[in-house]
Parts: C-alpha cells; structure tokens; sequence
C-alpha cells in the first residue's frame, strides 16, 4: 500500500528530505520503495513491528543522514543491508534500540559491523532477546565462542556430499570385486565343481548307508561280510 503512492508521485517526491513512518504497524517494506526519494536525509521506521529488511534497497539514498529502525522485531541484519548502509557516505545516525535480536551464528556479520562502526547510536545497549540462554547479553560482548558456529551451517549439502562419495567408493569397490572374479574365473570353477563333486559323493553316502538301514536283508549281509 506504501509503494504504489510513492511510485506514482516520483517527481512531486524527489525533493522529500523527511520521511516519517512510525506507528504504523509494518511488517515488511516493499522492494524499492525508496527509489523515488534521492533528496531524503531522514527516514523514521520506529515503533513498528518490521522482522527484517532482506529486500529492501537502500542504494540511492546518497544523502540519507539518519535512519530509526528502533522498537522493531529485528532479529537479524544480513551482510547485503550492512553493506549498503556501508556505501550511503552521509550516513551517521542509525537507531536499532528494543529490538529482538536472534543472536545464533546468523548474527556473525551484524556483530562484526557494530564493532567496527559508529554509525549506530548507543550500540553498547543493544542486547540479545533469543535463544534463553542468551538473553540480556550484549551483542558488542559476543564472541564466536559464545554462537558455537563450529559445526557448518549448510550441513545438509555436506550431507548430500558425502553420500556421493560414499556411492562412489562403493561402486569402485564393487567393480574391483567383479573384475577380481572375472579373472580368476577358471579357478573359482573349477573350485566350485570339486565342491559340487565332495558334495555329491558325500549325498551318495549317506544315501547308501540309508539303503542298508532301510533293508533288513542288506543289513544281514552287510554284517555276514564284516564277519
């Protein structure tokens, strides 16, 4: 509802210095909405409830000079949005009080930028909201040791990785196999007949045997020659 108002009146808007959006409950921002603004030096989005800004540009706002993003449900802030704000030279206020700060391994980067910048207006206070065991801490205090990032995010494709390789391990395995039998054909027949031989004259024995147990005469004569 935003975009479209502010799209369509692009030239009476290109000389707004002040935008004032707070309180008005968004909960994303729309793609390029602040296309139309290259005169803004103040943009206030506070007291929302904004849960990110993965595709929001601000690219173009070379003469934003503040920027309030403070009593929002911020979780995390990706590279991309860092590196704008990076590149916007006259930028040097930006508010990111009381929001709910995620502080896994995704907030890497967003900890790494505080550190080093001082764009960010009482950046000692910000605080981690989520997971439990997190709460209250400082984000400028947060160390890899604290996120326990050593296992890889993108598990699932070493996953898939690994059971490539293991396929392929096995189907080598499976054709050194076959060409061992294959060489040694004449042989492993050869063993299989005398097998199959001690097999049939050990049957015949037992059948014999049987025979004689069977036949009353037979077992007579059987004794009569022992004798």
């Amino acid at each position: 509802r935003l975009a479209s108002p502010l799209l369509a009146g692009r030239r009476a808007l290109r000389n707004l210095s002040r935008l004032e959006l707070a309180d008005n409950g968004l909960l994303l921002l729309p793609a390029g909405m602040f296309g139309a603004l290259p005169a803004l030096r103040h943009l206030d989005l506070s007291n929302n409830s904004l849960v990110g800004l993965r595709n929001v540009s601000f690219q173009g706002l070379g003469q934003l000079q503040s920027l309030n993003l403070s009593d929002n449900s911020l979780g995390v802030l990706r590279n991309g949005t860092l590196a704008q704000w990076r590149g916007l030279p006259a930028l040097r206020h930006i508010g990111f009080g009381r929001n709910a700060w995620v502080c896994d391994c995704a907030i890497e980067d967003l900890v790494a930028w505080l550190k080093e910048s001082d764009q960010v207006e009482g950046k000692e206070a910000l605080t981690c909201a989520h997971p439990e065991k997190m709460q209250g801490k400082a984000l400028l205090k947060i160390n890899a040791s604290d996120l326990n990032c050593s296992v890889p995010v993108d598990l699932p494709s070493q996953l898939q990785t690994s059971y490539v390789f293991l396929g392929i391990v096995l189907a080598l395995i499976g054709a050194i196999f076959l060409l061992v039998l294959y060489l040694n054909r004449k042989g492993i027949k050869k063993w299989m007949h005398n097998i199959r031989d001690a097999c049939r004259d050990h049957m015949e024995g037992y059948h014999y045997r049987y025979e004689i147990n069977a036949d009353p005469r037979l077992t007579n004569l059987s004794s009569n020659s022992d004798v």
